[in-house]
Parts: structure tokens; sequence; C-alpha cells
């Protein structure tokens, strides 16, 4: 082999190699840009997921919630697994049919304790509160029910809050001496008030 066809030989050799490791590099940038997408893609679906899982059955208790007042009768949520809840309403018509809505798929019910039935009476009112959460790999989201029957996504309320009550009681007395307070301080209840000098008319003679 002469010197120039070695010569040649080995600028072959040599641009081989650095093509098969561009075409490696190009490989393994495709295969993160590939991932980071499905990734993204994948996020964005569940996303969305959830979003609806929340807000249908939000819809559907709602629909509940109006059948009862429309058929003038109780209806029922049931939720028995993590996955799905019954309806057993008129939703459709005047007969009472029981209905399965599964939830969407990689969305749960979470922190619930099953099987949970929730009732709606004839005023549409819900037998108590509750907060329903619903999660996937995104996130969670609640569906708050109140005794009132108001339907929310992720309500900021505190149905369980009570105000505060102040009243103007004297501290450390004992029965006795309360009650001799309390009936000093409204003795005079009863007893008319002063007459007023400026307004008095001296009897005529």
């Amino acid at each position: 082999m002469s010197h120039e066809n070695y010569n040649y030989e080995i600028e072959r050799r040599n641009e081989a190699g650095h093509s098969l490791i561009d075409l490696l590099i190009a490989l393994t940038i495709l295969g993160i840009v590939v991932s980071v997408a499905v990734g993204s893609i994948t996020a964005a679906r569940d996303g969305i997921r959830l979003s609806n899982s929340a807000q249908i059955m939000s819809a559907y208790l709602e629909k509940a919630r109006l059948a009862a007042i429309r058929c003038h009768c109780s209806t029922t949520v049931q939720i028995s697994n993590t996955g799905s809840y019954t309806i057993t309403a008129p939703l459709k018509n005047a007969t009472v049919e029981t209905i399965d809505y599964p939830l969407e798929p990689t969305v749960t019910f979470q922190g619930l304790t099953l099987p949970l039935t929730i009732t709606f009476d004839w005023r549409g009112r819900a037998d108590q509160d509750y907060h329903l959460t619903l999660s996937n790999a995104q996130g969670t989201k609640t569906v708050d029910l109140s005794g009132g029957g108001s339907v929310k996504i992720n309500s900021t309320a505190d149905y369980s809050y009570a105000p505060t009550i102040q009243a103007n009681v004297p501290t450390e007395l004992s029965d006795d001496s309360y009650v001799t307070h309390f009936a000093n301080n409204n003795s005079n209840s009863n007893t008319a008030p002063p007459a007023n000098p400026k307004n008095h008319k001296k009897p005529k003679k």
C-alpha cells in the first residue's frame, strides 16, 4: 500500500469515527428532548384529568341536590371505593335510578373513610358538611359541600366556624356574689325615671 493510500485510509476511518460520535450525541440529545416533552405532556394531561374530575363531581352533586328538591324526596351520593361514586336519584326522569360515575384515570379519592354516603333531604340540604379530596400526581382538588347544599371547589370557607360571642360578665365571682352583683345592677330597672325639673309644672292654685 502506497503512502498516499495509507493516509487516505486513516482519514476515512477518522471521519467515520467522528460521524459515529456525532450520531450518538445527536441521539442522546434527541432522547432527552423526547423524555422532557413526554413528561410535560403527561403532567399536563394529569392536571386536566384532576380538574375535570372535580368539575364533573361538583356538577353531579348539584344535580342530585336539585333532584331532591324537584321530587320532594331524598337523594344520595355514595362513595364505595377510591375510583368512583354512585348517585341514586331521579336525574333523567321521575324514576329513581342508580348510576355509577368513575373518576378520570389516575384520579382517586383521598383521606375518606369508605363507604361514605351523602344524603340530600327534600329541601336540597346535605346531612352535614363534606370536604371531598381528589388527588393524583399533579396535586389535589377539594369539592366542598356545605350542609346548606352549596357546592364549591377548593373553597376557603370554613363551614365549622362559629363566631365568638363576648359578654360583659364579671370574673372571679362566686355564685352568691354574682347573683348579688346582678341584682344590684338591676334593682332600679322597674322604678320610674326621675322627673326633669325643667319640665316640671307647678300645680295651679
